[in-house]
């Protein structure tokens, strides 16, 4: 080691030399990362999406779910999947193995298409899609106006244009279930019949009026000419024209057929910002790029569009997932630069000497450079996560560079040359100072490969490691080879240093050592009080609140509104507007959104800005809870944040065969969740079926009749709801032109036996005569999981305290009455937290036993190692402790910061011990050792930790947006360093005192009345 730093010290220019380029390096790959949200990794979960017709949920789930499932579960990388059945619909979701999702997804593709061919004609899209994590969202707009066909349509041309010409827009996708974009025909069904023709036999006629179509090529020599055909719909006027063909003669559709123009106007939704009705669009991001500056550019188009109205609309922003980056990015960054200040305040403070602090402080922006060095050859960027594992760096990088430069000051105090004091300094401490390092580099690998948090914190949990591995890696290089070389020059006009009992690090170490000598000659006490101290933490635990959502952006409310069934579109208004009257006043809140669709209304709540809530999240849902209980006919509600209404974090699945049995159960799971402290809203996905009428078609009597099945179906399928005819394009916007009978003409079963059926002769035959009639009822939707009938019973939770409310169901689970076949159990967030709490426990184990493993090949020895394992009880007291002050959820980030936690403390205690260690050695007695030992590690324990706690309290304080996210773990480390740090300067030599005093006493005892050993010759 010697021959290693004279290298260094004797080519100085090498290291400057190695200190520009890092820097350059650093500063280039800086500038290169584009900014994201979180890493952009796909994950093993793959989307089915089938749709067409409108089949109901049995026939889709017999032709459709069951054949795909049935495939699902011959492919060996999928481990589980869930589907859902409805009207003319099926989702599946599949998840695969760790690492396999390409390789599933292909294969899930394979199967679709191969059973493609055997599903019912109807079905029209089937879509295979693997999940993103980041997704292609951009930003979400309102078009605020009272003119709606007309923003429609400026916002379908002229807006849609603009934006997407933006470099990095995808598309624009803009709603219209609040603006009807459609031309609709109301057939009149008698005057038909007169013409003997059938409303099929219209539309079949008006679907070929509509003609646009290439014929062919003339081919000439140096130029061709395309031949077209043009009959497409060009005006309204145009359609009413159209000429229908009877036995009788040509007559005019307008004869046979109301024409409206329902351009602007909807009877589907109406959607309010405030009170004022606005154009919903979707902006969504090309993939690879800086959402930031993609963002900014759109923002301008905004601003000119808002500047080009005139006050005739206004184009707001309702939702942007740049601004929370930039914001989170920004605050990051700012809480960084700010533990780095205090780390190197709390430098000057213990040295009194900016030379001395200023080497030191050279170990921050160098391992940074060489973190973002690291970052980029792997690929990463700048988001959420590499920047929360920086802030965690920050005060572990000066660690090590402490450490040399305490021991390089302690020769020097000693009176020895700088040359000499940084060779000695260096070569006493580096073998402590690369064990303590990787203590801390270790805990990371039974984190991967339990992986805490499951599949989707996978990626969070790989850019952590990785990013922080780094950290520590490069602030171990510049600790050891930047570090002298810069103490060799910066300190070489430093005064002689001599250590003075008035100064404070002095005075600290008196006091320690008074301590000390105290629990010395009491440790059975010490070791007593220690345990109290841990039973005690082990009883408040159960106070700490868990929870597995990362509460990045609180910016965002979703609360939905149910009535009851056969509710109209005025009267979910009515409702979703007397929810706005009641929220509108709730100082957080700074604007409401409400989408209202018949039964059922969407209300989007965005609130102020985290520095103007003077309320905590519970505290502001409990509110919107209250005020939406006193709404009049609302049959239930429910609230979500962050993620919605849907993300519940409460989930429980009821699993059987018999329907009616499992609605029983879903009723009492209901009432038993309502028995739940801070459980809000139960509510299960199961609906009670509505009326369904089977015709099964009398083959013999169609055939007598001359009817066959298909024309059967065409003529009742035209009869029966809306029917799509085709498009026309006004003023560059595609309407569509749908058709559909009177609405009261076709409303009861009584009706629709009366219709007749046109046979192949022209005869009309009445449908009784062809088809039987079968009563029945059919669910709304049919859920699977793994092929299974489940129902999902969800519900909101107040508080935030994920494991209490776990543990409570758990508790009254077990008094249901369950019949044989059937089952109740947690799903969802909960399922997920239980798995958090194993996983947490096998990482620990892990953790211990390796680090255990590497401080034996560092001591040689069982005891030593031991010894510090016995210390960490205390870190967890202060966690506990820490957390329950505080009252931090701690999330799946938190845990890592507790594994985290493990490292750092032990190479405190390392350091202590290899110090004993040296001095035993060196001849001194073990009593006089330990008390020389504490006292000589003082200093660089109290600034090692003291940096690492002052550079992580701006992210505990938790004052910024999107600081929530990373609180949690900044307060486990923080009162986790803060109880070991004080515990290992007293409890440590306690426990080594005793440790060494048995040995002591059994060897004593091994040896007693054997002959002394002749001593050894010594040969010169």
């Amino acid at each position: 080691m010697e021959k290693f730093i004279g290298f260094f010290l004797n080519r100085k220019l090498i290291v400057y030399l190695l200190t520009v380029l890092i820097i350059i390096a650093g500063v280039s790959s800086l500038f290169s990362f584009k900014r994201e949200m979180v890493p952009e990794t796909n994950f093993p979960w793959i989307e089915i999406n089938i749709s067409g017709g409108s089949l109901p949920p049995e026939e889709m789930e017999e032709k459709v779910t069951k054949p795909i499932e049935k495939e699902l579960r011959s492919i060996a990388t999928i481990e589980e999947y869930n589907s859902s059945s409805w009207t003319g619909g099926v989702s599946i979701s599949v998840q695969a193995q760790e690492g396999k999702g390409e390789e599933a997804t292909q294969e899930v593709q394979t199967a679709v298409n191969r059973l493609r061919n055997s599903f019912p004609s109807v079905i029209k899209n089937v879509n295979v899609v693997q999940a993103n994590y980041g997704d292609d969202f951009l930003m979400e707009l309102a078009l605020c106006g009272n003119d709606l066909p007309v923003l429609f349509n400026l916002a379908n041309t002229v807006m849609k244009d603009r934006i997407e010409a933006v470099e990095n827009v995808k598309r624009v996708d803009i709603s219209a279930d609040n603006v009807g974009n459609k031309i609709c025909l109301t057939l009149h069904p008698e005057e038909i019949a007169l013409y003997q023709l059938t409303p099929a036999d219209v539309i079949a006629q008006l679907q070929a009026a509509n003609v646009k179509q290439a014929i062919g090529t003339l081919k000439n020599e140096g130029f061709d000419t395309v031949i077209e055909i043009d009959n497409s719909f060009k005006t309204i006027q145009q359609i009413g024209d159209v000429a229908i063909q009877t036995k009788t003669g040509q007559v005019a559709l307008r004869q046979l057929a109301d024409i409206q123009d329902l351009r602007g106007k909807s009877a589907d939704a109406v959607y309010l910002k405030n009170g004022v009705p606005y154009i919903f669009l979707n902006i969504s991001k090309a993939a690879d790029c800086d959402m930031i500056k993609t963002a900014a550019a759109v923002y301008q188009v905004i601003d000119q569009l808002n500047r080009e109205s005139q006050g005739q609309y206004t184009l707001d922003v309702i939702m942007d997932g740049s601004t929370f980056i930039k914001t989170s990015v920004s605050n990051l960054s700012h809480n960084v630069l700010i533990g780095a200040v205090l780390a190197i305040l709390i430098l000057f403070v213990f040295l009194r000497n900016w030379r001395v602090t200023m080497v030191i402080s050279t170990t921050i922006p160098l391992s940074v450079f060489m973190t973002f060095i690291g970052m980029n050859f792997a690929g990463y960027n700048l988001d959420l996560v590499t920047l929360l594992s920086l802030s965690l760096s920050v005060g572990l990088m000066v660690d090590a560079a402490i450490v040399v430069l305490e021991s390089i000051y302690f020769f020097r105090e000693k009176g020895e040359s700088l040359r000499k004091s940084i060779i000695l300094g260096t070569r006493e401490v580096v073998t402590p100072v690369l064990t303590s390092q990787l203590t801390i580099v270790t805990v990371f690998l039974p984190l991967m490969i339990v992986g805490l948090g499951g599949v989707e914190y996978k990626p969070i949990m790989e850019t952590i490691a990785f990013t922080v591995t780094v950290a520590i890696v490069s602030s171990t290089i510049a600790a050891l080879i930047f570090v002298p070389v810069y103490a060799n020059s910066f300190l070489m006009k430093d005064r002689h240093v001599q250590a003075t009992e008035s100064s404070l690090d002095a005075r600290i170490t008196s006091f320690f050592s008074r301590l000390l000598a105290l629990a010395l000659r009491h440790r059975i006490k010490v070791v007593l009080l220690t345990v109290g101290l841990f039973v005690m933490a082990i009883m408040l635990a159960p106070l700490v609140k868990t929870s597995t959502d990362l509460e990045v952006d609180e910016s965002y409310i979703q609360a939905r509104l149910i009535l009851p069934k056969g509710s109209n579109l005025g009267e979910t208004d009515q409702a979703a507007n007397e929810a706005r009257m009641k929220l509108k006043d709730i100082p957080e809140i700074k604007d409401i959104y409400t989408d209202a669709q018949k039964g059922n209304a969407t209300i989007h709540i965005i609130t102020k800005d985290k520095k103007e809530k003077k309320r905590s999240r519970e505290e502001i849902l409990e509110n919107i809870n209250a005020n939406l209980a006193a709404l009049h006919d609302v049959e239930r509600f429910e609230v979500g944040f962050g993620g919605g209404a849907n993300n519940t974090p409460v989930e429980l699945e009821i699993v059987g065969k018999d329907m009616e049995v499992i609605r029983q159960l879903d009723d009492q799971v209901q009432q038993m969740l309502k028995t739940v402290p801070n459980v809000r809203n139960p509510r299960s996905d199961f609906e009670e079926g509505v009326d369904k009428i089977t015709l099964v078609p009398q083959t013999a009597e169609m055939e007598r009749l001359g009817v066959s099945d298909h024309s059967l179906m065409q003529q009742l399928a035209a009869m029966i709801g809306e029917q799509n005819i085709t498009t026309m394009t006004l003023n560059d916007v595609d309407i569509d032109v749908v058709a559909q009978l009177p609405e009261q003409w076709m409303q009861h079963p009584e009706q629709l036996r009366r219709v007749l059926v046109k046979a192949d002769s022209g005869a009309m035959v009445p449908l009784a005569d062809l088809v039987q009639w079968k009563f029945s009822k059919t669910p709304n939707q049919i859920n699977h999981k793994d092929g299974e009938r489940i129902i999902s019973v969800k519900a909101e939770l107040a508080g935030g305290d994920m494991g209490a409310a776990g543990r409570a169901i758990e508790e009254k689970m077990a008094a249901l009455s369950l019949p044989e076949g059937y089952t109740v159990k947690l799903a969802g967030a909960l399922e997920q937290q239980k798995q958090n709490m194993a996983d947490v426990v096998r990482t620990f184990l892990g953790t211990i036993a390796l680090i255990y493993i590497i401080m034996v090949a560092q001591f040689g020895r069982l005891s030593h190692p031991l010894i510090i394992m016995l210390s960490l009880p205390m870190a967890i007291v202060g966690v506990v402790v820490g957390l329950v002050i505080t009252q931090r959820v701690v999330n799946p980030i938190g845990m890592v910061g507790f594994i985290m936690l493990i490292g750092i403390v032990v190479s405190n205690a390392i350091l202590l011990i290899d110090r004993i260690n040296l001095l035993r050695s060196r001849g001194y007695d073990l009593h006089t050792a330990i008390m020389e030992g504490a006292r000589n590690r003082v200093r660089p324990i109290l600034m090692t930790k003291l940096t690492a706690i002052l550079a992580l309290t701006p992210l505990a304080l938790a004052f910024s947006e999107g600081s929530d996210l990373e609180a949690p773990m900044a307060t486990i480390v923080i009162f986790g360093l803060i109880f070991h740090t004080l515990i290992t300067l007293v409890l440590l030599p306690v426990l080594y005192s005793l440790f060494e005093s048995l040995h002591i006493w059994w060897a004593k005892k091994r040896n007693k009345g054997k002959p002394p050993e002749e001593p050894a010759q010594i040969q010169v």
